[in-house]
């Protein structure tokens, strides 16, 4: 008998189903004020003989190889037809991820306001890797064969936020989906050097001041110029609290610098315990960036190779 005939798979308007990493619930909505063309994300999807042939990028180590679908938002001052003077507009990204491993199921979420960051498991916010399945399986309800097309998708519904705590809600507003990368692959890592300093320095009376907060960048700022400048807009007496100030950003820089060490120290052990496999997938990852293919709104003085402070920077921008 015969072997029957693969049929292949036909997607469709994959990026909806995409969730947007990163964006606040109210900005989700302003999304969908255009209609976006990812068209040529299908395209490349539903090309037989790959993704990465498809872009014309260097195949990985093994024809074998997944592609798992993150999204996010860059909002831009944007000139619409129904505003031609401009208009913020939150524009979606789709990021292809093509490795032959599953890249990691979990999130960092760091922000302005959260002085630390938090690394927890994707499930815990109700997200996590799903398969996509293409139109003609939806419509057949049969699945031709193992998946190879995955989307990171958040089982959250907007209507069930008012049960939960505030808390948890504003971790969806910069939940990142969480990757370490070993040092050779993408770009050298980028030690940042600014550390937020809370000091606490007396008032002219000798009595407890309001404590003092600010940023401080070791390898920028001189100190005693830092110290000088900030005592004068502060209008504090610096021969009285100079050497206090003082003192206090230099804890703070030696307290960053051993965090930043043990942190460095933690992503090493992580890659000393991975199975050999893993790293490999990591080291040969290529990333795509995929921008709305629409003409109207023109897009092209906005388009970045820049993806988040995880995943670095694409390998191509489409």
């Amino acid at each position: 008998m015969p072997k029957r005939r693969a049929v292949p798979r036909e997607y469709d308007e994959v990026w909806r189903e995409v969730y947007l990493s990163g964006t606040e619930w109210d900005q989700l909505e302003l999304v969908d004020s255009i209609e976006w063309d990812f068209s040529h994300l299908d395209a490349a999807l539903n090309d037989p003989l790959g993704i990465l042939t498809h872009f014309q990028l260097p195949h990985l180590p093994t024809p074998e190889y997944l592609v798992h679908l993150f999204g996010s938002t860059e909002p831009q001052l944007v000139s619409t037809d129904s505003n031609p003077n401009g208009q913020v507009i939150p524009i979606p990204v789709i990021i292809a991820i093509i490795s032959t491993r599953a890249p990691p199921s979990t999130l960092g979420i760091k922000s302005v306001q959260r002085t630390e960051e938090e690394v927890l498991p994707m499930k815990d916010l109700r997200m996590g890797w799903f398969p996509v399945l293409a139109a003609n399986e939806l419509i057949s309800g049969v699945r031709r064969s193992s998946p190879n097309v995955f989307a990171l998708k958040c089982e959250q519904r907007r209507v069930g936020l008012k049960n939960i705590s505030e808390e948890k809600v504003k971790k969806f507003d910069y939940v990142l989906p969480y990757i370490v990368f070993p040092k050779d692959n993408n770009e050298d890592e980028v030690v940042d050097t600014v550390v937020n300093v809370m000091a606490d320095l007396p008032n002219a009376d000798g009595t407890n001041g309001k404590p003092l907060v600010f940023e401080y960048d070791w390898e920028m700022d001189d100190l005693d110029d830092f110290v000088k400048e900030k005592c004068d807009d502060e209008e504090l007496d610096e021969s009285k609290v100079g050497d206090m100030l003082r003192d206090q950003i230099k804890s703070a820089v030696k307290a960053e610098k051993l965090k930043n060490k043990a942190e460095r120290e933690a992503k090493a052990k992580v890659f000393q315990d991975m199975d050999p496999t893993e790293v490999e997938s990591l080291k040969t990852m290529k990333l795509l960036k995929f921008y709305p293919a629409n003409s109207n709104p023109d897009l092209s003085e906005f388009k970045t190779k820049y993806i988040n402070r995880y995943y670095g920077h694409a390998h191509t921008l489409i």
